[in-house]
């Protein structure tokens, strides 16, 4: 058994004799699939649940009468909980990382909930400047966002006005919008296009204008939504780029961009990634020199030398003049 079954099995043990206070120790063992005698040394290990040098019942008294399983908490753990200033604040900035487009109430209701909590914690008597992380506002929740999480919720039409990277022109565009979608770090709103007659995903900071219309559409089919879902990335452009990081930037890779990354040789990790133009990936290779190298489409490759040209010959012609 690894490390995570045991610390799982005792969680349990100590949660059912809690709610079960007697429980006799063959009904216990049955319950963790263990023999008697197992569970009377895993008992014995218990005990040591605490803080250094591990006192015996330092959190935890668990013991045995007359063949019932009983067990005390250390009223340390029964307090209200406290927290110490940089405890409170860890907490805020991991709220802060929370989008609150995606259910802006429920992250209102937490962040109000965690604020109270801190202030009842936090020492009156600290100076101003440890409470001003409390009364920073979080970041507004966009208007256009907003209509066409609207717009979803009730089937109704939204038009847009779109700009296109790959051609640098605006459309304007009736969009039957399906669902919102994050990745990489951006909005995508997924939809039937009336311009296009088809499904499209349109990055959302490339939307220019949102109203809302009057007008509504049949929602789509579970199945036909799902698969998109699930192949989403492939609308986001034909471009299917592998960039290489060494070892020294790969855990910032693997943090930024989770699922698409891959190991590779000597620590370093693969970014896959789709894109609708080659541009964005040279501006990433060049931002991680030397430390990246483009692998593929070999176009990326030749991008990357003529962007790296580029700004050679453009700090040379500075330093000339």
């Amino acid at each position: 058994m690894n490390v995570t079954e045991r610390i799982n099995r005792i969680l349990f043990i100590l949660s059912y004799v809690s709610k079960n206070q007697g429980v006799t120790i063959e009904k216990l063992a049955e319950q963790v699939g263990m023999r008697p005698k197992q569970l009377m040394k895993e008992l014995d290990f218990m005990l040591l649940i605490g803080k250094p040098p591990f006192r015996p019942d330092d959190y935890v008294d668990i013991y045995v009468e007359e063949q019932q399983v009983y067990v005390e908490f250390d009223q340390m753990l029964n307090r209200p909980l406290r927290l110490t200033r940089p405890e409170a604040m860890a907490l805020l900035m991991s709220l802060k990382l929370l989008d609150p487009e995606v259910d802006p109430k429920t992250v209102r209701s937490l962040q109000d909930t965690i604020e109270k909590a801190i202030s009842n914690t936090i020492d009156p008597a600290t100076r101003p400047e440890d409470r001003i992380v409390l009364e920073q506002p979080s970041r507004p929740v966009s208007r256009y966002f907003s209509l066409l999480r609207q717009g979803i919720d009730q089937n109704r039409k939204a038009e847009i006005d779109y700009y296109s990277l790959t051609r640098d022109t605006t459309s304007h565009r009736v969009i039957h919008p399906y669902f919102l979608t994050k990745k990489l770090g951006y909005w995508y709103l997924t939809g039937y296009c009336e311009l296009r007659k088809g499904l499209r995903t349109f990055k959302f900071e490339r939307i220019l204008s949102v109203e809302l219309g009057r007008e509504k559409f049949s929602p789509p089919e579970e199945v036909e939504t799902n698969k998109y879902k699930r192949n989403f990335l492939k609308s986001m452009g034909p471009l299917r780029i592998e960039i290489y990081f060494d070892s020294k930037v790969a855990p910032w890779i693997k943090e930024r961009w989770g699922a698409s990354v891959t190991k590779a040789e000597n620590g370093g990790v693969v970014l896959n990634l789709a894109s609708e133009t080659l541009e964005y990936p040279s501006r990433l290779v060049l931002s991680f020199a030397p430390h990246a190298k483009p692998l593929n489409p070999p176009e990326l490759i030749e991008k990357v030398k003529k962007d790296s040209q580029e700004i050679i010959q453009s700090y040379k012609s500075k330093v000339m003049h």
